[in-house]
């Protein structure tokens, strides 16, 4: 079973895809805060992170920095979700983060499946 680690300030948004996700195989932990959150991710060595941009102290874009820079998880990828299309379109074109895929919420429930899969494969 792949563990997919999911940082997001709304706890019902982690509920909600926690249950999309565990339905197909895949074992999820949520994380309301992202302080600290990279050495929860180095303890937890999940196969994927999503990644929810705008976040309370530190945003999405500062925690993806962190990751990529630490030896140990700079190789997991990341999924970065957010409701703002245009700051995921902003962040492409300027290439300042190199992510494996983007969800722009609100997203279907095979959208988020289709591109897990995609990302990481099957979570069986």
């Amino acid at each position: 079973m792949k563990t997919v680690a999911y940082i997001e300030d709304d706890p019902d948004m982690i509920d909600l895809v926690s249950l999309i996700l565990n339905k197909h195989g895949y074992r999820v932990a949520g994380f309301t805060e992202s302080r600290g959150i990279v050495s929860k991710l180095e303890e937890l060595k999940p196969e994927l992170i999503l990644l929810d941009l705008m976040m309370p102290h530190v945003d999405g874009i500062e925690v993806y920095k962190e990751i990529k820079s630490r030896e140990g998880i700079s190789g997991i990828p990341v999924i970065i979700i957010s409701a703002m299309k245009r700051a995921v379109e902003e962040i492409e074109r300027e290439g300042e983060v190199k992510v494996e895929a983007c969800l722009i919420k609100p997203f279907t429930i095979s959208e988020l499946l289709d591109t897990v899969t995609r990302v990481v494969g099957r979570g069986d």
